[in-house]
């Protein structure tokens, strides 16, 4: 992929494709801004960030939701890590605007209790092959922020699981207020209930560096 190219008063300086079904990571130095681009259109993003110093600090989305008061993601907020710092800052939303940040990612337990299946990919074992790429060990799996996500709280307090609204080309951009490395899946739900319009596509990450 060509990386030799500026947007205004940026420069590229990464570029990673998520496959369907998968997830990818990278490292990413504070002060960058990370664009995450919807291919295909209507696919999820179990989006997650952990501080390269020391991974046992990493975004949080309960006590996200508990600061910003905040049941869903919007632009000009902040993401915080488990010991309340600034991780992300939510800049800009190009997509229908609709995210999420209550789901935990998709396990072998959920597709075991859907249809019987004990081989499904799954966020959770995506994010945790992606985090071993970096060289990571986690016992268990953060909260993600799932970008692109439709699943509004109804008036009696259940959440309904919605088709994602976004469209091919539709991206989000974040900036890294630490050093972070950024974890993205691919949500991999293709069956029980029509989220990513019954199958997992592509996501795109870039990294600009700003100046």
């Amino acid at each position: 992929m060509n990386l030799d190219r500026k947007l205004s008063n940026r420069n590229l300086t990464a570029a990673v494709e998520v496959p369907g079904y998968s997830g990818r990571g990278i490292a990413v130095d504070t002060g960058a801004v990370i664009r995450i681009t919807n291919v295909d259109g209507c696919q999820i993003g179990d989006m997650f960030a952990i501080v390269r110093a020391d991974p046992g600090e990493f975004l949080d989305t309960p006590r996200t939701r508990l600061i910003t008061r905040r049941l869903f993601p919007v632009v000009g907020q902040q993401f915080v890590t488990n010991r309340y710092r600034p991780i992300l800052t939510f800049i800009e939303d190009h997509s229908p605007g609709i995210h999420d940040s209550l789901f935990a990612p998709c396990d072998s337990g959920y597709y075991q209790k859907v249809n019987g299946s004990t081989t499904h990919p799954n966020c959770y074992d995506n994010f945790l092959h992606a985090a071993q790429e970096l060289g990571l060990h986690f016992e268990s799996v953060p909260g993600p922020v799932n970008l692109f996500q439709n699943t509004p709280c109804q008036p009696d307090g259940t959440l309904g699981a919605e088709p994602s609204p976004a469209n091919p080309g539709d991206y989000v951009e974040l900036r890294a207020e630490l050093d972070i490395y950024l974890i993205l899946t691919a949500c991999s739900v293709d069956i029980g209930v029509n989220i990513n319009s019954w199958k997992s596509t592509p996501l795109l990450i870039e990294v600009f560096s700003t100046t």
